[in-house]
């Protein structure tokens, strides 16, 4: 570890031994920076993108100069196909350590492949373009773009989930599960990819149980089983002692049996067939009331299971509409990432004065994210001053030649990049002035007055009140 002041190797105690200053709270910083940064690493090997991606953040936050920790920040949003934050934290992390930098290579890696570049940046525009047409309403021209999106940059996980949430917005959820699992191969730990994935499986759940409850019983009938033993009642059973008799009358005989058997197969309708076909009857009634009860049950399971799925999918729906507005709000304007891109390739060249002016035009009010922002305040304090050097050389060259075309434009462009000169708002005067035909006009007086407001007791000031008389 080194001190922040002279940067000098630290030792144990609490001073730096080269210039004594307190390192205490910065030892803490640094190892609560390094902490982060080994909790991401570890997240990172296992394939937990964005939970990665956080940590590093908060490691990056604490201490800006974490080398390692930016790099591999880098590497986590380049995994995740978000090719411009991977490349904003490479070019400030080369501004932080020029010199023996893995950023350098990464840096080097993307730049020789200008083909591979050129699909990173048009598959972010084209994200953007599906964002406009899924908010509109147009989810087949959205579902097209972020087809190709993918077939660009297959490991762009912010596409695949707009992909997926647009399918299930149109209840194609095979289709959004098929994307959801891609996804969790890049970041196992996606909490969007994970949220989406539940809420699939609870609709497929849903639905299995309601398809199951819809379905009607069916009741085996039961067998009646029916008495055929009738040999017992039959009068062929019934023994008719012999007569000793020999004058015997069979025909009367024959005639008792026949009503034996009549008499005994009456009772046996009366006391058996009878209440048996009361009971089935009966059985017969309380099967129907009962059918007709689980028919009216089954209804009324039916009603409920209507109105909770309806309170399901409206659920649904709200929770669909939030997360594309989530989506819809991570929306940037694109140009501002190659104009970015842009200077940043003019800074690698050693065209400072051109990084400057590409960087003055841009309105910093749309620079939405840490990374962007980041990327800008680095290349401006490192172009800034060297493109005012430059545009006040020109101008103070033209100007003392007389050549106040050429010099006045310079010297609107030098007070831009180095806004509290005095003298160069005094030269700017006195060649609004000179150009004038010696005569003062607003743009000298405003310079004049400028040159009193920034340095009112320098000696730039008493010759801007001599300049404005």
């Amino acid at each position: 570890m080194r001190c922040y002041k002279c940067n000098s190797v630290l030792s144990e105690t609490s001073f730096c031994n080269s210039c004594g200053t307190d390192v205490t709270l910065y030892k803490k910083i640094v190892k609560m920076s390094n902490t982060y940064y080994n909790m991401g690493l570890a997240k990172a090997r296992v394939r937990d993108l964005s939970g990665a991606a956080d940590l590093l953040r908060r490691s990056v936050r604490i201490d800006k100069r974490n080398i390692n920790a930016r790099n591999l920040l880098g590497l986590v949003y380049f995994e995740m196909g978000e090719c411009v934050a991977a490349f904003a934290e490479w070019v400030i992390s080369k501004n932080i350590k020029p010199e023996k930098n893995v950023a350098d290579t990464y840096l080097k890696a993307v730049q020789s492949n200008p083909n591979k570049l050129n699909l990173m940046n048009q598959s972010i525009k084209k994200y953007n373009i599906a964002l406009d047409a899924a908010r509109q309403g147009s989810t087949d021209m959205a579902v097209i773009q972020l087809k190709k999106i993918l077939s660009m940059n297959s490991n762009f996980l912010k596409a695949q989930q707009l992909l997926a949430l647009l399918y299930m917005q149109d209840k194609e959820y095979d289709k959004a599960l098929k994307i959801l699992n891609k996804s969790i191969l890049i970041d196992v730990n996606n909490t969007l990819t994970l949220k989406y994935i539940d809420e699939i499986n609870k609709i497929k759940q849903d639905k299995a149980k309601a398809k199951a409850k819809s379905k009607p019983s069916r009741k085996q009938p039961k067998a009646v089983v029916q008495n055929n033993d009738r040999e017992e009642l039959s009068g062929n059973d019934v023994i008719i002692p012999k007569n000793a008799y020999k004058d015997v009358n069979y025909g009367l005989l024959t005639f008792i049996n026949i009503v034996v058997g009549i008499v005994i197969g009456a009772a046996l309708v009366f006391f058996i067939v009878t209440p048996a076909k009361n009971s089935d009857v009966d059985k017969d009634y309380k099967d129907k009331i009962n059918s007709y009860q689980d028919k009216v049950a089954m209804l009324n399971i039916s009603v409920s299971e209507l109105e909770r799925q309806i309170q399901n999918l409206t659920t649904e729906k709200t929770q669909l509409e939030a997360a594309l507005q989530e989506a819809n709000s991570q929306k940037v304007d694109t140009k501002i990432y190659d104009v970015i891109i842009e200077a940043s390739y003019k800074y690698a060249a050693k065209d400072l004065v051109g990084c400057a002016d590409m960087l003055s035009a841009i309105d910093t009010t749309k620079l939405t994210t840490e990374a962007m922002l980041a990327t800008y305040n680095a290349l401006k304090t490192e172009t800034y001053a060297k493109a005012g050097d430059h545009y006040n050389n020109v101008a103070y060259q033209a100007f003392n030649s007389g050549d106040y075309t050429t010099a006045v434009p310079a010297f609107e462009k030098a007070v831009i990049y180095a806004p509290e000169n005095v003298g160069l708002w005094y030269n700017m005067g006195k060649c609004y002035k000179a150009q004038n035909g010696g005569v003062n006009n607003e743009k000298s007086v405003a310079c004049f007055e400028k040159v009193i407001e920034l340095a009112p007791d320098s000696e730039y000031a008493g010759w801007a009140k001599g300049q404005k008389r």
